[in-house]
């Protein structure tokens, strides 16, 4: 892996891992509830995450399908859906294409990261290194969001283990 891509790849790792603790033991109807009309659902948020790792895996050259594009191709926010997947089926979809984006980091070279990404974000720099900084940021972000309606719920705090 590419010196530069190290400390990328272990915020990586550490979300990938973390992402899954904030839903252990979380069933589907506590993660559809809502604190507030203007708060998001754990269960929307988790698909959110799922959907942002699939934007990424895209823009680093992987070919995956998105089982959960066709349900968010119109959404902007919770209230333009319907129903929400599944959590089990949230979760495997985050371990598949976790799997697949590792693999993947492991065969990025200079050159990939230097190239312009096509990801459309609000950062100033636009390489693909850059475009994989704001995506594990925004990936932290999200985390904390589920850290804390868990606890909303009842559920004990999220495990760094």
């Amino acid at each position: 892996m590419e010196a530069r891509l190290a400390p990328i790849y272990a915020i990586f790792k550490l979300n990938s891992h973390l992402y899954l603790n904030t839903l252990v033991d979380m069933d589907d109807d506590q993660a559809s509830w809502r604190p507030t009309a203007q708060t998001n659902s754990a269960a929307y948020v988790a698909l959110h995450l799922v959907d942002t790792r699939y934007y990424m895996a895209t823009h680093i050259g992987l070919t995956l399908v998105n089982p959960f594009a066709a349900m968010l191709k119109d959404a902007r926010s919770i209230g333009d859906l319907r129903t929400l997947p599944r959590l089990e089926d949230v979760r495997s979809a985050w371990k598949h294409v976790t799997g697949e984006t590792r693999v993947r980091f492991g065969q990025m070279t200079n050159g990939h990261l230097d190239a312009i990404a096509s990801a459309k974000l609000p950062i100033d720099e636009k390489t693909t290194l850059d475009m994989l900084s704001f995506m594990m940021q925004h990936e932290s972000y999200h985390i904390g969001q589920l850290g804390l309606l868990r606890k909303q719920m009842g559920l004990p705090a999220m495990s760094y283990r």
